[in-house]
């Protein structure tokens, strides 16, 4: 006998042992690293929050401590950033512990920050977004890459408390030095508990995740030298113990075989050296013999037995081939009344099942997916072969005993998951059933792929319509007539709110007299037809102003085609326009009133000190009578002159808590009697429980006058009727002061024109226009506003803001 080749059965067991050892290896290897970056993210975790200490604690300091010490060491409304701003503070600390620590990663940036060094960045943005999705979470914590080195991030959402809305929220109210030193675009807008800042810290790892995996490459090292050796060792035993018996085996096998196909046995396992082979070589001693026995036992059976279960098998054959037509029409008629897969198998499995008298049977979604579904119900996931992924990618179904996994899909090219069917034990696969199920898993998988197209284009619709109806101003679909094809949530109630607050879904209401289209809207029978996108105005009996914008989406004639209706409110947007360009006005005629006053002044003062000396020298009654014309008229323009440079520079008034009630009401007690003797009737309304405001008592007053003294000049003598009234309005919280009188009101075309300067509708020498210029002027230094309506007469409207707890920046 030839000696042995190579050690195969050694090479496995060694193959084994070393797969062993380098798990164990793995392991702990493996354990020494978790370890080590478990301490490493303990004591980084510790840094980033000792940083978030040191920060809060100084933010803390400057508000608690030196902020408020230094607004009592300084002048009211002055504001020292570098002394008194928690954010700067905080920065520049950081900023020298940066410079001294220079691996210490440190920003505190906000959206929409005043200075745009600090402007939150991409990577920034993400946390900012996850603390907004989760309000409930006051950190966030994790490794990121931040300007190409690993750190370990730690961070914290800013929100905007009251005190910050001081610095953060209008202008009005900011100090002066941060609108010189950063203007008034950047910082502003924010609200109460708004999320818009983060404060990030973050702690270098990248050396010490060098160092750590150093560390454990060297133990690797050292733990694979000494697994060599004991390879070795092991090596020297197993060819003692092992391998000298396997020798001594096959000595045995020798003597015991003599027949032609057992010395082929023999001869195979001579050159074989493996416990495997001489069991192989066993069962094919043993299959031999059972194969002559077999034979001889074939040869003796009845011919008329073969032939009678020949006959049968055909007659089965022929059964299933009717079984196959029904089972192909019962899918036919399921798959039409499906609407997903789920409901598609959940018919299909059964009919499948009970047709190829399987036992139980499944279908698996090999996509991301891994979806399935079995039958009978209750029935586990059904077991994967450990070929599927050939099955999967060349589509070719895969029969063992007892069981099929067919690839379902709708082409020869790919498949979407396989079908499995189980039958009992002993049971058998016709070829004629395989082609069959071939054929049904190609059916099965076009029906699923028709299926998903139907489910993508419904949830495309669901995605439209949500967009549609998220849009928050007014959308709609249109065709040539006129007729609406959709229309979001924000048009129907639009379209209520011109229906008198009732539901209208159907948007007629924005067709009737008094809604935003009484026509068609833009002419769009003309947009459809020119392709062209068409834009107006449009203006609503209610005084509300929209932008109506058609675009048109081509599709055949333009009675054929339709058209996006988009319709924006710009109400506000026109009011405040006409503020800014009434403010704009005011501000351009103050600078020229002061000017000329200044001019005309100093020559009125010399004309009227010599006309007095010329009084106290008149020689007769006729010469002294001239004289006080000149003085007269020298006092009538030092006075106008005096009304100029009261609206271009008015008078630093003392603002204080005022019960605006009384004010009006002492006022009222001055002017009656002006009133009895015109025959004007006064009324004066105030309601109880009128809150004091903050702001000049002798600016209310003028306020008050100027109004009383135009009604008093609209109306008729012995008819005439001025209302005033003070009441309160919760929202805003404000009040609400009206001077109404029964006069012929002010025509449209004066309205526009009405707190102008110089403007006045009196005659020559009556007035000089100034009066509701000054007006508007001293309303909006209080942060209120006035507006002019026609009722009946002229209807002023004064809305004054209720300010507690003293003085508040803008106030006069």
């Amino acid at each position: 006998m030839g000696t042995f080749g190579p050690k195969n059965l050694q090479a496995k067991f060694l193959m084994g042992l070393g797969a062993i050892v380098l798990l164990l290896g793995i392991f702990f290897a493996s354990s020494l690293y978790f370890h080590l970056s478990y301490l490493l993210d303990t004591q980084v975790k510790d840094k980033a929050d000792l940083v978030f200490s040191q920060v809060t604690s100084v933010q803390g300091y400057v508000r608690e401590i030196l902020r408020p010490k230094m607004y009592e060491s300084l002048p009211e409304g002055e504001f020292i950033i570098e002394a008194m701003s928690s954010s700067y503070i905080s920065r520049v600390i950081m900023d020298q512990m940066n410079a001294a620590h220079s691996e210490y990663y440190y920003r505190r940036v906000a959206d929409n920050a005043r200075n745009p060094i600090f402007e939150i960045n991409k990577n920034e943005y993400e946390l900012l977004d996850y603390f907004r999705a989760h309000p409930e979470q006051d950190f966030w914590e994790g490794y990121r890459k931040m300007e190409g080195k690993e750190y370990f991030i730690k961070a914290r959402p800013v929100k905007f408390k009251t005190s910050c809305l001081t610095c953060h929220g209008v202008p009005e109210d900011a100090p002066p030095i941060l609108l010189e030193r950063y203007g008034v675009d950047r910082g502003f807008g924010h609200k109460l508990n708004d999320i818009s800042g983060l404060v990030v810290v973050g702690v270098p790892v990248e050396g010490a995740v060098g160092n750590i995996r150093e560390v454990t490459i060297g133990y690797a090292a050292l733990y694979g030298g000494g697994m060599l050796l004991f390879f070795g060792l092991v090596q020297m035993f197993f060819n003692r113990l092992i391998m000298n018996n396997l020798r001594r085996l096959i000595s045995k096998f020798r003597t015991l075989f003599h027949e032609d196909a057992e010395l082929g046995v023999l001869e195979k396992l001579e050159h074989e050296d493996e416990i495997e082979e001489v069991v192989q070589g066993l069962e094919e001693l043993g299959d031999h013999i059972h194969e002559m026995h077999y034979q001889l036992r074939q040869h003796s059976e009845n011919l008329e037995q073969t032939v009678e279960v020949r006959t049968k098998e055909l007659e089965m054959e022929a059964e299933e081939r009717r079984l196959d037509v029904g089972l192909f029409v019962q899918l036919l008629d399921g798959l039409n009344r499906s609407h997903t897969r789920r409901q598609m198998w959940r018919h299909s499995l059964p009919l499948i099942i009970q047709r190829f008298r399987a036992r139980e049977g499944g279908f698996i979604c090999m996509l991301a997916s891994q979806t399935f579904y079995t039958w009978p119900k209750g029935t586990s996931k059904p077991e994967l072969p450990a070929n599927w992924k050939e099955i999967i990618t060349e589509v070719k179904p895969y029969f063992e005993p007892g069981k099929a996994y067919i690839p379902v899909g709708s082409s020869d090219a790919s498949s979407e998951g396989l079908l499995c069917l189980t039958w009992e034990e002993g049971a058998r696969i016709t070829e004629l059933d395989r082609n069959v199920l071939r054929a049904l898993g190609q059916q099965l998988g076009i029906a699923m792929e028709n299926l998903s197209s139907l489910h993508n284009l419904l949830r495309q619709k669901d995605m439209l319509q949500a967009i549609v109806e998220g849009i928050s101003d007014p959308l709609l679909l249109m065709d040539g007539a006129c007729g609406i094809f959709l229309a979001n949530e924000a048009a129907r109630s639009l379209s209520s709110s011109f229906a008198g607050g009732e539901s209208d879904a159907s948007c007629s209401a924005l067709f009737n007299e008094g809604g935003i289209f009484e026509t068609c809207p833009l002419q769009l029978q003309s947009a459809l037809e020119e392709g062209n996108a068409m834009s107006r105005e449009v203006q609503t009996q209610d005084g509300r102003s929209f932008s109506v914008n058609v675009f048109p989406v081509a599709e055949g004639t333009a009675q054929e085609g339709r058209a996006v209706v988009y319709v924006r409110d710009v109400t506000q947007e026109k009011q405040m326009m006409a503020t800014m360009q009434q403010s704009e006005k005011l501000a351009t005629v103050g600078q020229f009133a002061a000017g000329l006053a200044h001019e005309i002044n100093n020559p009125l003062g010399v004309i009227k000190c010599y006309a007095e000396l010329l009084k106290g020298e008149a020689t007769g009654p006729e010469f002294a009578s001239d004289v006080d014309v000149i003085i007269k008229h020298a006092s009538q323009a030092e006075s106008v002159l005096q009304d100029l440079l009261n609206f271009a520079r008015p008078k630093r008034m003392e603002p204080l808590s005022l019960n605006v009630g009384e004010v009006l009401t002492n006022a009222i007690n001055v002017f009656r009697i002006q009133a009895e003797k015109k025959g004007v009737n006064v009324v004066l309304s105030v309601d109880e429980d009128i809150p004091n405001i903050v702001a000049n008592e002798q600016a209310i007053e003028q306020i008050f006058a100027n109004l009383f003294k135009n009604g008093l000049d609209a109306v008729e003598e012995n008819f005439g009727r001025i209302e005033v009234s003070v009441t309160k309005e919760l929202l805003p919280d404000s009040i609400i002061i009206r001077v109404a009188d029964n006069g012929s009101g002010i025509s449209d075309d004066h309205r526009i024109k009405l707190f102008d300067p110089f403007f006045t509708t009196k005659d020559v020498g009556k007035g000089t226009g100034l009066g509701l210029a000054v007006v508007y002027g001293l309303v909006q230094e209080m942060g209120g506003s006035i507006e002019m309506n026609n009722n009946d007469g002229a209807v002023f409207t004064v809305s004054l803001p209720v300010k507690e707890g003293g003085r508040a920046e803008g106030d006069i």
